[in-house]
């Protein structure tokens, strides 16, 4: 592989790291909104829709972590 090709291929990979990176945050955000949310008037089932999804948010930041460096 020439060096131009790996310095483009590393390039390319940081670039998807740092969106993988931003991704991970919005659903970080997502889910707290949804939590805060929650404790606004809701019934109970909304509540527990609001509650089950944010969990499947954090659910995947905790699944993707450590997993954007093939490197590592």
């Amino acid at each position: 592989m020439s060096e131009k090709t790996e310095q483009d291929l590393r390039h390319a990979l940081g670039n998807a790291q740092a969106e993988a990176e931003a991704l991970k945050s919005l659903l970080g955000r997502a889910a707290q909104r949804l939590e805060d949310i929650v404790e606004a008037d809701c019934s109970d089932e909304e509540q527990q829709k609001a509650l089950a999804t944010a969990k499947r948010l954090r659910t995947v930041i905790k699944r993707t972590d450590g997993k954007t460096d093939p490197f590592a």
